[in-house]
């Protein structure tokens, strides 16, 4: 006796995700964030390499007010996102674009950690568009790196 078709059902949206995955992703997207954030405020602030605790803090803060620094630590910021899904997508090898966004989640939490940690020093300010691009573009890069991860899997382009 045929019950007819059945119905579709879509998937959960945690279904078939690797916790595992995801936080190696966002340990990518984190540490490699720390490296370049690094290395792009020591290109652009030379005087930071100094005894002079007070010199160097002024060399930080006057490039990290640079629009040079700003989008550079924002294409970069994002870009170690993308990396980020890739990795979190490859890892569990299969959801690839719901594990690249979930990485990008994952790495969004663990950056509001941080703004909740006191620190020593009151933090830089950053204008409100960085802040607002920064965070309405974390998804979309996790996404594309679990896109990338899933083409590459499938061996076929992303035009394809």
């Amino acid at each position: 006796m045929d019950q007819g078709p059945r119905p579709i059902e879509a998937e959960g949206l945690f279904d078939g995700l690797r916790p595992r995955a995801i936080l190696w992703g966002a340990l990518v997207d984190n540490v490699a964030t720390l490296v370049a954030s690094a290395v792009l405020i020591g290109s652009l602030a030379p005087g930071i390499v100094t005894e002079d605790e007070e010199a160097a803090k002024r060399a930080i803060e006057a490039a990290a007010a640079a629009p040079e620094f700003l989008i550079g630590s924002l294409v970069l910021g994002l870009a170690c996102t993308v990396l980020g899904g890739y990795v979190g997508a490859r890892v569990a090898g299969a959801h690839f674009l719901r594990h690249g966004g979930w990485v990008a989640v994952a790495s969004a939490v663990i950056a509001a950690l941080f703004y909740l940690v006191p620190a020593d020093e009151p933090a830089l300010e950053v204008p409100i568009w960085y802040e607002i691009a920064g965070w309405s573009l974390l998804l979309p890069a996790g996404l594309l790196g679990g896109l990338v991860a899933k083409s590459r899997s499938s061996g076929r382009s992303l035009a394809n």
